[in-house]
């Protein structure tokens, strides 16, 4: 049974994952899976098989971020469609294949590279390792395959979106910040479409669980979701007025900390942090 606290943090959970994915062209996993996972083991759900529901749920609740994201983005003129058509195939096979390999790895490992995922991303920003978008490079058909395919299945491991490559990637093509923003939300929608699916023919590692199809916890989905699609056109809203540098600095230094609490949990359990 969820308590009242329960569906407060879902909701704000579901609140900020959407206002980051409008903002930065995240599918939102970045904070939802972590959050996720602290919230399981809160619900007492079986530890062996807590990522993986982590990971499952936030492909489901992507649907929406994504979609959310995507549309406002749209409406800015923002996507560009015929990327997103030419990366598509290649990111469903990605996807496939990352999800079906992270069911069969053990929670622990999964932990560990999430968190160290989400490290290598907060040092990129603070650090600005990004292209120059002055030098563009259009991209190529083998290298766009090539990137759609690593996209796809760094999110069908960890179950993110593709962001923290897709971004990189679009504006070393070419396009604006803005366009890099919206057209990775439009990357985002299939990477959650084709995992959703995988996820719904899965078994999780500790077995049936309560609430769940697969590897999704669907009391999570419909909780969390609405919020999401009420945040990202907010983030889309302010990705074209706030100074990105402050945000994407703090943005950074949240995943940070998230990154580091995953790996001392994982790492050193005998000095895990309470």
């Amino acid at each position: 049974m969820l308590s009242v606290l329960d569906l407060w943090v879902f909701g704000g959970l579901g609140l900020v994952a959407g206002t980051l994915s409008g903002l930065f062209g995240i599918g939102g996993g970045m904070v939802i899976v972590p959050g996720l996972f602290y919230v399981f083991q809160t619900l007492a759900l079986p530890s062996v098989s807590v990522m993986h529901l982590a990971g499952g749920t936030s492909m489901a609740i992507m649907i929406f971020t994504a979609s959310a994201s995507a549309w406002s983005h749209h409406q800015r003129g923002d996507v560009q469609w015929s990327l997103v058509g030419k990366i598509l195939p290649a990111i469903a096979i990605g996807v496939l294949g990352g999800k079906l390999l992270a069911n069969h790895l053990n929670t622990h490992w999964l932990d560990i590279c999430f968190g160290l995922f989400l490290g290598l991303v907060a040092a990129k920003i603070l650090l600005n390792w990004l292209p120059s978008p002055d030098q563009p490079t259009p991209p190529r058909p083998w290298l766009t395959n090539l990137v759609g395919i690593i996209l796809g299945l760094k999110s069908g491991i960890l179950g993110i979106g593709g962001g923290a490559i897709s971004v990189p990637f679009l504006l070393h093509s070419g396009l604006s910040m803005g366009q890099a923003s919206g057209t990775s939300a439009a990357f985002s929608l299939p990477i959650a479409l084709v995992g959703t699916v995988t996820c719904l023919t899965l078994v999780p590692p500790g077995g049936h669980v309560a609430g769940t199809v697969g590897t999704i916890y669907w009391p999570a989905v419909l909780l969390v979701a609405p919020f999401t699609m009420l945040g990202a056109p907010l983030g889309t809203h302010l990705c074209h007025l706030v100074p990105a540098k402050p945000l994407k600095q703090l943005f950074a230094l949240f995943l940070l900390l998230l990154g580091m609490r995953l790996l001392w949990g994982e790492l050193w359990p005998g000095l895990s942090l309470a």
